[in-house]
């Protein structure tokens, strides 16, 4: 199992973000130094009052310290792009991470963001699919043509291109029934939130398989998975640390709808100690390695993307979880 490190970029209103960019290169460098295979960034848009780095430039950046990391997004919400433009930035980006990029998308959830971008949110899914074709085609072949209901072209040729071939990975986010069925037959790979309780999760990853077999595709040794991952000398410490943090992070989430797409549970209105159960990785060392094993043999999840800083952690902190885990977690999960 590949494990990297889903880097969280959204900082409260009066974090100072100059600062907080410091932070991220030095988490990037205890990422690669730490025996991690990743590094990940997510997008939103219009979070104000909390503050999120965007994942473009930022990547750019971080790709410079990240070694043979490999870097990805998780996720660009794609509806609100445009495909020629992100063709183009993420070519770029897989050029300056020599080769390294995973691109991963998902549909997004903010009504607030799609309004702002001027797209009605009811044309995502065809939109989204229509995307994804046109991003194979434009990085992989010159004199693209390609004609949609939403994306339109004809003998386009980008450059530059990405210097993965014939094409860098495309993953998939997706929490409900419909988009895993979209990423298993559109997607190089699924990743799978954080959100979902693991056991909700294990039809989920029953249908990702069943619906790559009927579309005909190769079947997949397993997907990629979101957890929230908090690891201290004791499962005490750990959720008294941690918890808070995580409990902040998953109240914003709520806010902005993130629970209303995810079967059984959402978790919204649970205290920290029952958010936890069943969905993320909390605790000692030992607790790690325990919690992570289960998900992974459960579900068959062949890359883990944990993240470890929330908004509002301080920086020491952030590097002492990612060095306890690199020690004592990581040597016994793979």
């Amino acid at each position: 199992m590949r494990v990297g490190v889903f880097l969280g970029t959204q900082h409260p209103a009066g974090a100072d973000m100059r600062q907080q960019f410091e932070n991220h290169v030095q988490q990037t460098r205890a990422i690669r130094d730490g025996g991690y295979d990743g590094i990940w960034l997510a997008q939103h848009y219009l979070t104000y009052p909390d503050q999120f780095f965007q994942p473009n430039p930022l990547l750019a950046r971080l790709a410079a310290e990240s070694g043979d990391l490999t870097i990805g997004t998780n996720i660009l919400v794609l509806p609100l792009h445009n495909v020629i433009d992100l063709a183009e930035q993420y070519a770029t980006i897989d050029i300056i991470s020599n080769g390294k990029l995973v691109l991963g998308v998902a549909l997004g959830y903010r009504d607030i963001e799609y309004e702002a971008f001027g797209v009605e949110r009811k044309t995502r899914a065809k939109r989204f699919d229509e995307q994804i074709e046109a991003l194979k085609l434009l990085w992989s072949q010159d004199n693209a043509t390609f004609h949609g209901d939403y994306i339109n072209f004809d003998n386009v040729s980008i450059r530059p291109r990405p210097l993965q071939t014939p094409r860098p990975q495309i993953w998939l986010g997706a929490a409900a029934d419909p988009a895993i069925r979209r990423a298993a037959v559109r997607g190089d790979n699924w990743i799978a939130t954080s959100v979902t309780t693991a056991s909700a999760m294990v039809p989920q990853a029953e249908l990702y398989h069943r619906a790559r077999a009927e579309a005909g595709r190769p079947k997949a040794d397993g997907f990629a998975k979101c957890v929230e991952l908090f690891v201290a000398e004791t499962r005490q410490k750990a959720i008294e640390i941690g918890g808070p943090y995580m409990a902040d992070k998953y109240r914003a989430y709520y806010s902005w709808g993130m629970g209303k797409n995810v079967p059984g549970v959402s978790g919204e209105g649970l205290d920290i100690e029952e958010l936890i159960k069943d969905r993320f990785v909390v605790g000692s060392p030992e607790d790690c390695i325990r919690e992570v094993v289960e998900q992974r043999d459960m579900l068959g999840v062949t890359d883990l993307l944990v993240r470890m800083n929330f908004p509002g952690m301080p920086l020491d902190l952030s590097l002492k979880t990612l060095k306890l885990f690199a020690d004592e977690v990581l040597p016994h999960i793979r």
